[in-house]
């Protein structure tokens, strides 16, 4: 079975039914496609249905689907552990999408909770020889046995000898201790999930011939590691996290100055050029065409009619903080009433309304209850029904 970044694409269909979150698929209707080419590859078929999940593989490609994935089975393994960027992939043409990508991006995050690698314990045995550490192995000879019973079990020898080490997929018979268990359990001592005082005194795990060589096996490798987490282990720093912004007050000037007073009023106010009479919204002290100054303001809107519609489904971080809105977000591009035909204004639509939203609509602004002159004095735009 092929493996990328130490998981193969099967791993990610086989835990879709331990991952669903029927909850969060409440009035979706909807059937999936991923065919998934290259190496360890296959065809899948996902159904969602008001929380109800249904997972099929195929024997040919998906048809007919919602929305249907293309990817090279890397990539695919990839994205989902989030070891390449799902926005770089899809650009780059590494991820074509035929149908609905909302679906995609709106119902899967909710649908599913995030895909985990499953460490096995023969992933941890075949990095015995990597782990292995020959300086606290002189004059070390003997065979350490493990006998695992359960899902992903099996028997295994560890031979030390000559300050060297090798592994069997057997257990021999002349072993110096063998230990037996769950392979689980084996799988949560390794990974410090318990304790192996506390698993050995509560029954989990049996050791057979001699129990200090048992103890001595601590020392002789090094602790394992999944992959990936060595790389985000890095260095220790002290760091102490703020939002780089200082307390300033700064003048905009008379035009964004009157904008700013009129929110507190709910009003729009825009400047007006005296030679083409254009309106500026927000107001400009100076008409970018005409080249002369704008004295003169009127009040527009404040309901506007939508011209253009931009919805978002891949944010980009807030440089100032870091974190990303909460996608898919609209922005508009509307003409107040009573402004100039080509002065759009811009802002956000309320999310309730993004299915709803059509060009040529009027739309209204809400405000905040506690207006200060600022920016967030004008939350966002809806529907005005």
């Amino acid at each position: 079975m092929a493996e990328y970044f130490g998981t193969a694409v099967e791993d990610i269909f086989n835990t879709m039914e331990e991952r669903f979150i029927p909850e969060g698929t409440h009035g979706v209707d909807a059937t999936i496609g991923y065919n998934i080419s290259g190496e360890g590859g296959g065809n899948w078929k996902v159904t969602l249905k008001e929380g109800t999940l249904k997972v099929e593989r195929l024997d040919a490609e998906v048809t007919g689907c919602a929305v249907t994935l293309n990817a090279e089975a890397e990539t695919f393994v990839g994205v989902t552990l989030g070891k390449i960027d799902a926005g770089e992939a899809f650009s780059g043409g590494k991820i074509r999408v035929d149908g609905d990508i909302t679906i995609l991006v709106n119902v899967l995050p909710k649908a599913f909770r995030q895909f985990t690698p499953v460490i096995w314990a023969r992933d941890i045995l075949a990095t015995v020889r990597e782990r292995f550490r020959p300086e606290k192995a002189e004059g070390v000879n003997m065979k350490i046995g493990y006998d695992l019973s359960g899902e992903g079990g099996g028997q295994w020898t560890v031979v030390v000898k000559d300050q060297t080490c090798d592994l069997k997929e057997v257990l021999d018979d002349d072993c110096t201790v063998v230990m037996r268990m769950e392979a689980p359990v084996f799988v949560d001592l390794n990974q410090g999930k318990l304790d192996g005082a506390t698993a050995f005194t509560s029954g989990k795990v049996k050791i057979d011939g001699d129990i200090g060589a048992a103890g001595q096996t601590a020392s002789l490798f090094e602790k394992y590691v999944a992959e990936g987490a060595a790389e985000e282990k890095g260095e220790e720093l002290i760091s102490l996290k703020c939002v780089p912004s200082i307390n300033q007050r700064y003048a905009t000037g008379p035009a964004v100055g009157r904008w700013f007073d009129g929110l507190k009023e709910k009003k729009f106010y825009a400047s007006k050029c005296p030679n083409c009479e254009r309106t500026l919204v927000p107001p400009r002290e100076i008409c970018a065409e005409c080249r002369v100054r704008c004295n003169e303001f009127v009040e527009v809107g404040p309901e506007g009619t939508v011209t253009l519609i931009d919805v978002v489904y891949y944010a980009s971080p807030d440089p100032l903080t870091g974190k990303i809105r909460e996608t898919p977000y609209t922005a508009l591009f509307m003409v107040l009433d009573g402004a100039s035909r080509d002065e759009s204004f811009a802002h956000d639509l309320n999310p309730k309304d993004i299915d709803r939203i059509k060009p040529g609509m009027k739309v209204r602004p809400v405000w905040a209850e506690k207006r200060t002159g600022s920016y967030k004095d004008l939350l966002y735009f809806e529907i005005a029904d």
